[in-house]
């Protein structure tokens, strides 16, 4: 009932979806528990059934392995042939599995592997107690489960086993397995690569490197921050290693975000959040609603200036009581600004306004919209680039990339994906560049044609509510083949991606598993990452895109 993997040709799976050229392999720390974990000896140690093949690259070309020659390809053609009858009765699609025993004092267990989808299937993976045993009640653990419609790009699967499901593997005899499962439909275009698996006795994830001399500070090249001091947030300047840290505004009312320099370095815009109306309050607590202004500031500081400001709208009063007959409850309407980033002609700004409706109570309305406008100071009044978008980023050519889908009430009337806009013509031109909403948070890179996102990836699985984060990197000029930069399982979440002048580093936000936040680095070239900040305060970073002289302080900070 068990086969050995057998070589397919190129020819079925050409025309089935377009894939990346192979990438560097992971470095080896601990030994890998998997035999021929690469496949490099023609699925040597490897068992199969329901038709799991291997795929040549002399033969269908590089770009279908993530390194060396070969991989492992499910979902063609899975018909169950030599598959083992379950004790649920049931007969898998198809298994790709291995033999193997973990250590019985193994400290962490890490099961990873390199893959690339496409098409709609689902897929099981095990530590399983045998061949065909897959539920978790007959031992091992069920590692993770995950749907093969997945946004373009090889992408790392990796989940390590502490605690209790360490506890179930230790010691034991198991097999990693992949199954394809019988109730799973599988489509005439679905195909899953696998690449580079390891299964190790330690705890492999993503571990912090010291920081590279060319990100020591010399002021130069200064990042603008905004920290959580108490219950407020304000914007500081440091330099990229963390020292040199200097306040430089403290905003409206104390809550700023989302720094962004000018293209020429010599302007900060902030979000600065507020209420309205302003500047004046309302003698009624109540008038005084959650509210925006765009903050544009000097480099060093100095010349504070308001250029937007959001105005929300109250609604019934509270406590609401409804008289009879009379009309429902009417919610106010807050609408804040929460992204901003600048034209190349260093007076425009972008930024995203989400509005979005709150019952006297404190619940949110159903509804809500977040929509992308310019700003062209002195005029306060904004023209909107893109309905029910948010995010921009704007690239030395003024092209303007977008998340296309609304954050406020999911409701959109633009597919998801990240999206670009040429503001140069009216109205203005709309491309789709991706498609899945796993990918957010564009960063175009300083040459204008690659962009850096965040991705939610698929690990641990479905059925899990956390998920990793990643960095994957973009060419306008071959969308199907991004790169993965960064796996971030040292961390809960990372957001606010910012690039280096030069496009050697990226800088992003880092959510620590207790919820408070730093700010790392991130080598582009090599995929080494270390932290900037250590002491969790660190909310938002900005890198300044070019070069200059030292700046010093104000003695009196706004």
């Amino acid at each position: 009932m068990r086969s050995a993997l057998l070589l397919v040709c190129a020819g079925w799976l050409l025309s089935g979806m377009d894939f990346v050229a192979a990438q560097p392999a992971e470095p080896a720390n601990a030994p890998n528990l998997i035999q021929n974990g690469g496949f490099e000896q023609q699925g040597a140690g490897w068992e199969g059934c329901g038709n799991v093949q291997l795929v040549d690259a002399q033969q269908a070309g590089a770009e279908f392995v993530y390194a060396g020659r070969y991989a492992a390809v499910m979902g063609i053609d899975a018909d169950g042939s030599d598959c083992p009858q379950l004790p649920d009765l049931t007969i898998p699609r198809q298994i790709l599995t291995q033999p193997l025993t973990i250590p019985s004092n193994a400290p962490a267990v890490t099961v990873s592997f390199w893959f690339r989808a496409a098409a709609g299937t689902t897929i099981d993976i095990f530590l399983a107690r045998g061949y065909y045993q897959f539920d978790p009640n007959l031992g091992g653990v069920r590692l993770g489960t995950f749907a093969t419609d997945q946004p373009p790009g090889w992408q790392l699967y990796r989940t390590v086993l502490q605690g209790d499901r360490l506890a179930q593997v230790r010691g034991q005899s198991l097999r990693f397995s992949i199954v394809i499962q019988e109730r799973t439909g599988v489509g005439p275009d679905t195909v899953l690569l696998i690449d580079n698996v390891r299964v190790v006795a330690a705890d492999e994830r993503t571990a912090a490197a010291p920081l590279p001399p060319r990100l020591r500070g010399d002021g130069s090249r200064p990042l603008a921050v905004t920290r959580i001091e108490g219950s407020n947030r304000w914007l500081y300047r440091m330099d990229t290693d963390g020292r040199n840290l200097q306040l430089i505004y403290r905003g409206l009312l104390g809550d700023v975000r989302n720094p962004a320099w000018s293209p020429n370095g010599q302007q900060i815009a902030v979000v600065d959040n507020n209420t309205w109306p302003w500047p004046v309050p309302d003698p009624d607590p109540q008038n005084n609603l959650s509210a925006s202004a765009v903050t544009v500031l000097n480099a060093d500081g100095s010349g504070a200036r308001q250029i937007y400001q959001t105005q929300s709208r109250k609604g019934s009063r509270c406590p609401y009581i409804r008289p009879p007959g009379g009309p429902p409850e009417t919610p106010s309407l807050i609408v804040r600004v929460s992204h901003v980033q600048w034209l190349p002609d260093n007076n425009r700004v972008v930024l995203s306004q989400p509005g979005f409706g709150v019952f006297c109570e404190g619940q949110l309305a159903q509804g809500g919209r977040s929509d992308v406008l310019i700003i062209t100071p002195p005029a306060m009044t904004p023209a909107t680039l893109a309905e029910y978008a948010t995010r921009p980023t704007a690239n030395r050519n003024g092209r303007v990339l977008v998340d296309g889908f609304d954050l406020s009430s999911g409701r959109s009337n633009r597919a998801d994906g990240i999206w670009e806009i040429d503001p140069s013509v009216q109205p203005p031109r709309e491309t789709r560049l991706t498609t899945s909403n796993a990918d957010r948070e564009p960063a175009w890179h300083p040459d204008g044609r690659r962009f850096a996102v965040v991705r939610v990836t698929t690990s641990p699985s479905a059925d899990v509510g956390d998920r990793t984060f990643a960095i994957m990197l973009y060419d306008r000029q071959n969308l199907a083949n991004p790169r993965m930069l960064l796996f971030a399982d040292h961390g809960r979440t990372i957001s606010h991606l910012s690039w280096s002048p030069d496009g050697a580093y990226l800088v992003y936000t880092l959510e620590r598993f207790d919820g408070r936040s730093d700010i790392w680095w991130l080598d582009v070239a090599s995929g080494a990452t270390g932290p900037i900040t250590t002491d969790g305060k660190a909310f938002a970073a900005a890198w300044r895109p070019v070069a200059i002289n030292r700046l010093f302080v104000p003695l009196v900070t706004r």
